[in-house]
């Protein structure tokens, strides 16, 4: 899509932080907007806010963890707009813990929220896209951590790296199908100012995040005091709607805003090699990692 005025998007996670921000950047881009989120009162907030800055919005609650919603979703917007150009697969969720203590019931749900999400928009969406034969895109926001794998990253890093395939594959599909009225990309930024640190805001009571109990343990205590002691000087939501949107108009497949500096590049590629030529790039990483850890402890 090189022209997304009047052009209808749907984005999930819409209520706050990115996804608020991205249906900012396609409202002042000219295009219709549906929200959705599984909160129904930070969705009507940010609907009024939308609409106050002169969107046309549609607000559908929506549990990203369930196929039957995100196609409910899907025939609200035809239904609404009568078609839909942009898909933003922004719902998800960060949730630190060790491999062996993280609790099954948790992993699950980061992987519906961050992984299956992305599955089912596509499966609802782009057979829409497709028939409608007009300019359209689908974007995931994949993560910095799709690429590489930290200390209490089990359910995070592995999502992550899941959606970035999903995407991919997305992308191969359409190509091999000679498919040319779609466009792919997906977004893999280092920290953005949010509140993705609180992953208590949209997940079922039972897991019982608020509680915290994870950070008795050290080191997921530390990643998240690291990542959380880092947000001040994070890249904006807006500033990152921004740069989503110019790789959308310009086909990039991938745009990694804010993590594409010398040494993420390195660490990126060291860790690509090492996985395709079975040497292991994680001393050097690791390294580093646990002298940042050690600072965010107050041990250093």
């Amino acid at each position: 899509m090189k022209d997304f005025a009047g052009g209808v998007a749907v984005v999930t996670g819409a209520a706050s932080g990115i996804g608020l921000g991205l249906a900012g950047e396609a409202v002042r881009r000219g295009m219709k907007v549906v929200v959705s989120d599984i909160r129904e009162d930070a969705l009507q907030a940010a609907a009024s806010r939308l609409s106050e800055d002169g969107g046309e919005v549609l607000a559908v609650r929506t549990d990203a963890t369930k196929a039957a919603d995100i196609e409910a979703l899907a025939q609200a917007a035809v239904d609404r707009f009568g078609k839909v150009n942009l898909l933003v697969n922004n719902a998800g969720a960060f949730v630190a813990g060790l491999a062996w203590e993280t609790p099954v019931e948790q992993f699950d749900w980061v992987v519906d929220l961050n992984m299956k999400s992305v599955f089912y928009g596509v499966r609802a969406f782009v057979p829409r896209m497709i028939a409608q034969k007009d300019p359209c895109h689908v974007v995931t926001i994949a993560s910095a951590a799709g690429i590489s794998v930290y200390p209490g990253y089990a359910s995070y890093s592995s999502t992550k790296h899941a959606a970035l395939a999903i995407t991919e594959a997305l992308y191969l599909d359409l190509q091999a199908e000679a498919i040319s009225n779609i466009g792919v990309t997906v977004v893999m930024p280092g920290m953005i100012r949010t509140a993705i640190m609180e992953p208590e805001k949209t997940s079922p009571a039972g897991l019982d995040l608020a509680a915290r109990s994870r950070f008795e343990n050290r080191t997921v205590r530390a990643m998240e005091r690291m990542m959380t002691g880092n947000l001040d000087g994070a890249m904006s939501p807006q500033d990152l709607a921004r740069a989503v949107f110019e790789a959308a108009a310009e086909g990039k497949l991938y745009v990694l805003p804010n993590h594409d500096s010398e040494r993420h590049k390195a660490v990126g590629s060291s860790i690509g090699v090492g996985r395709a030529t079975g040497v292991d790039p994680y001393a050097p990483i690791l390294a580093g990692m646990m002298q940042s850890m050690a600072r965010a402890e107050g041990e250093a």
